[in-house]
């Protein structure tokens, strides 16, 4: 295009907002004008606010604001990154607007994807166009649509490459570290992080010259997507009492850390790929197994598979440790032909038909029988319209009884409740939401 592409990227959580900030790896003869809107949730780390203002403009507003922001529609393309459910819901909202006036629909995974991919494909049919990493996820995409609605789905394989590194620091410059890169629920019983910890503490004690740096998913006070019940460094304590001296949690940023450590240990972590970027060799903890609920089976291939608990000694590693699969790594998308560029290239493809596809093509219903989970819930735009006007958020609660009213009309209710938030004299705001509550549920 002889102009910039404006996009807008929205990110709900920690882990979505860094796959925001991976996708901006563009090309610098590319002219891309970068909105970051992350959603406000307690606990997201300031660090990572930090890094997404550094992208290029950072918004924080809340979902329904996002709908009805004046600015929206100046957009070429918004990248939803969200979970599952509101992912389907902004499509929907979104898809209120004329097709020809509204910006092209995207979205992507977080990394790699161990689990549910099927699942999540359910809720991401339908958009202007999936990102996924590499030809893996595209088989899998390709086996599911196949002979359905979905088949001509547009695609962009945008890559595990997720860091610009300019100098890598040798490795017989590094210091005798490993790091390993903690994940909340990988693996997710107490037994099984009680052991990981008891291997990892019982190969500091073999491997005296060695540090080995527990870096954990969050710091205790932050929140992630992922729900868990004790942070690492209680599992730490509670597990050993005394760790040893060269076993240790550190709190500085990954990049860092990898930045200057040899080796990379992860039971099912992205950040195998991230360690790759910088230069420090990774290594997957094949000691749980090849076990799909702990997203090592996804590792399988890589070459790099290692049951700590049986290696002498990290010296011995350090000498025998080679490089991951190159086979395996291109089919996972970590491969120049798979880069966030892929991503704008399409986009500038989708916008030219556009301009000359009727939108009648673009609004088609989807014929009975197949599975997606996109609809819009009116109801739910109702209670967290409600939920909204517990909090006294009124603006956030008239976009979405905004919302509300152009799925329904004529809804009496919901026509009441929007003028009632749109008051703003104060004791006749809280008398007309007294007179117009009704249970939603």
């Amino acid at each position: 295009m002889s102009r910039p592409i404006h996009l807008l990227l929205i990110g709900d959580s920690d882990s979505q907002l860094l796959a925001c900030e991976a996708l901006c790896r563009f090309p610098q003869d590319q002219e891309i004008k970068i909105t970051i809107n992350a959603i406000p949730k307690e606990g997201t780390p300031d660090n990572i606010l930090t890094r997404a203002a550094a992208l290029g403009r950072l918004w924080q507003f809340k979902i329904g604001q996002v709908f009805s922001h004046p600015e929206l529609k100046n957009f070429d393309a918004i990248g939803v990154f969200l979970t599952g459910s509101k992912i389907a819901e902004f499509r929907n909202a979104l898809n209120l607007l004329p097709y020809q006036k509204r910006p092209l629909l995207f979205c992507g995974f977080n990394g790699v994807v161990l689990e549910k991919f099927n699942e999540g494909l359910s809720w991401r049919l339908g958009y202007d166009l999936l990102c996924l990493n590499g030809p893996r996820d595209q088989e899998a995409l390709d086996r599911l649509i196949r002979k359905t609605p979905y088949e001509n789905q547009p695609i962009a394989l945008t890559g595990l490459k997720r860091n610009d590194v300019a100098t890598i620091t040798p490795q017989a410059e590094r210091p005798k570290e490993m790091v390993f890169t903690e994940q909340v629920v990988m693996p997710k019983s107490n037994s099984d992080r009680a052991r990981m910890v008891r291997i990892l503490a019982q190969l500091a004690q073999r491997s005296p010259n060695w540090n080995i740096l527990i870096k954990p998913r969050i710091a205790p006070n932050e929140t992630t997507f992922h729900a868990f019940t004790d942070h690492i460094r209680y599992t730490i304590d509670q597990t050993l009492g005394h760790a040893p001296t060269n076993l240790r949690i550190d709190y500085s940023p990954l990049p860092e850390l990898l930045q200057r450590a040899r080796i990379m240990a992860t039971v099912s972590s992205t950040a195998f790929f991230d360690a790759l970027d910088f230069g420090c060799r990774p290594v997957v903890m094949a000691d749980f197994g090849i076990n799909q609920s702990n997203g090592s089976h996804v590792f399988a291939g890589c070459g790099v598979w290692c049951r700590l608990e049986d290696i002498e000694d990290l010296d011995q590693l350090d000498q025998n440790l080679e490089a991951p699969s190159q086979t395996w790594l291109d089919w996972m998308g970590y491969s120049e032909a798979c880069r966030p560029a892929n991503l704008i290239s399409t986009l500038e493809a989708c916008l030219e038909r556009r301009q000359d596809t009727p939108a009648s093509e673009h609004q088609k219903p989807i014929p009975a029988g197949y599975l997606i989970n996109s609809s819009l819930s009116f109801t739910q735009l109702r209670r967290n319209a409600e939920a909204a006007i517990d909090e006294r958020n009124y603006e956030e609660a008239k976009s979405l009884l905004r919302l509300a009213t152009l799925l329904r009309p004529t809804h009496r209710n919901v026509a009441r409740r929007l003028r009632a938030v749109q008051c703003n004299n104060r004791p006749l705001r809280k008398l007309l939401l007294t007179v117009t509550y009704r249970d939603v549920g």
